[in-house]
């Protein structure tokens, strides 16, 4: 039970490497794509919760939770760009633009801005190309939501903080 929260955030790096390896696939993954993606939050929302109830005290994993759930957003972009949704030009740019900002900023309310684009971007397919799987992820968000709305606000209250900190420099 003590690894049981590295194990959930862990997973999303595995979840990352599924994904490209689904670019490969191409459209027809889209499905397992976004599954893999509803599967990668809930990791996200439990990993904490479980830490808590059992009392973990930190590890490495969990100091770097934040890089596991990046190495997930950009797993979801290399799927959009091997399956053929985002072209490999446009995502290049996209993400040295985002390096170039992120590096200089070094915020983590920066990283999240360049990071939603890839997260809202599964469910934007699925709305174009699988109406039903995009309706399923939207089901999950509204659940999601509901569940973990204290931490919901959280972070999107630390997002504003850090934008405020962000303006002060």
């Amino acid at each position: 039970m003590q690894r049981l929260p590295d194990v959930l955030t862990a997973s999303r790096g595995i979840i990352a490497l599924a994904m490209v390896a689904l670019g490969f696939v191409g459209p027809e993954a889209l499905t397992a794509v976004v599954v893999l993606t509803m599967i990668g939050w809930t990791t996200d929302i439990l990993d904490g919760r479980v830490a808590r109830h059992i009392q973990k005290s930190p590890t490495w994993i969990g100091d770097h939770e934040f890089t596991f759930d990046m190495l997930m957003v950009f797993g979801s972009l290399c799927y959009l760009v091997l399956a053929g949704f985002v072209r490999f030009p446009a995502a290049i740019i996209y993400v040295a633009v985002a390096a170039v900002f992120i590096s200089y900023f070094r915020s983590k309310m920066v990283t999240m801005t360049f990071a939603v684009v890839w997260v809202a971007a599964p469910l934007y397919f699925a709305f174009v190309f699988r109406r039903a799987v995009a309706f399923w992820f939207l089901g999950w968000i509204i659940i999601a939501l509901l569940f973990d709305r204290k931490r919901f606000k959280g972070v999107v209250l630390e997002f504003i903080e850090n934008a405020r900190q962000l303006a002060r420099r």
